[in-house]
């Protein structure tokens, strides 16, 4: 699979990292929100514990099986009724991308989410962005394959935008081309590597295998 191309070409000679697709403007709100109470949908199946212990109750205090089934809907009805404001305001306030200008030596920058984009920064408010990448390897004998997470943190004066890219956005990709376009500008962008080995079942915590290596190891805290 390719790797994935966060930054992109932005409207006006911009330069776009798309952090989540889709936003930008008021066209995006309907299909944005119709995203968020589908997800909705999903709340009852994430609560079913709850549901089933309702259910059995229900049957041990004598309750006949529609009764029951009417119950376990009605708890699901609302359970995503509950959930889908909570859901689709979440879509509507997310980042879902940082823009650039100009495209190729930024010197502000203006956060983009469901609909409009805010208003411009001066570059200086980026005050670094610090990419974390996990590599949990298996133990001797395990035949799960490694697995890795990459988290990038971004320091927005103070306040930190947090973004998990989808695989199989590449690290020291993603590193270098952020480099090669806020370096200019003096925004330090740090790539930090950790390793570790799976834990063994029923042996407590896993061992650090490897430490960390750090790139441009002179960025921010990120908060982790």
């Amino acid at each position: 699979m390719a790797d994935r191309a966060p930054l992109r070409p932005g409207p006006d000679s911009t330069t776009d990292l798309v952090l989540h697709e889709g936003g930008g403007s008021y066209a995006w709100v309907v299909p944005l929100s119709l995203a968020g109470a589908a997800q909705s949908l999903m709340v009852p199946v994430m609560l079913g514990a709850i549901t089933a212990t309702v259910a059995i109750v229900a049957l041990v205090i004598g309750a006949d099986a529609a009764t029951v089934a009417r119950i376990v809907l009605v708890i699901a009805a609302v359970e995503a009724a509950l959930a889908a404001p909570l859901l689709v305001r979440r879509e509507l306030t997310t980042v879902r991308r940082l823009r650039f200008a100009p495209a190729q030596a930024p010197t502000r920058f203006r956060t983009v989410r469901a609909a409009r984009p805010g208003p411009w920064q001066p570059i200086t408010q980026l005050c670094g962005i610090r990419l974390e990448h996990r590599l949990t390897e298996p133990y001797p004998g395990d035949q799960r394959p490694a697995t890795d997470q990459l988290t990038v943190r971004f320091d927005l004066a103070g306040d930190e935008l947090k973004w998990n890219p989808p695989a199989p956005t590449s690290p020291q990709r993603l590193h270098k081309a952020l480099t090669a376009l806020l370096g200019p500008a003096g925004v330090r962008v740090e790539l930090v590597a950790e390793r570790t080995v799976r834990t063994r079942p029923g042996h407590g915590t896993g061992w650090n295998g490897g430490g960390s290596a750090s790139a441009n190891s002179g960025g921010f805290s990120g908060g982790g």
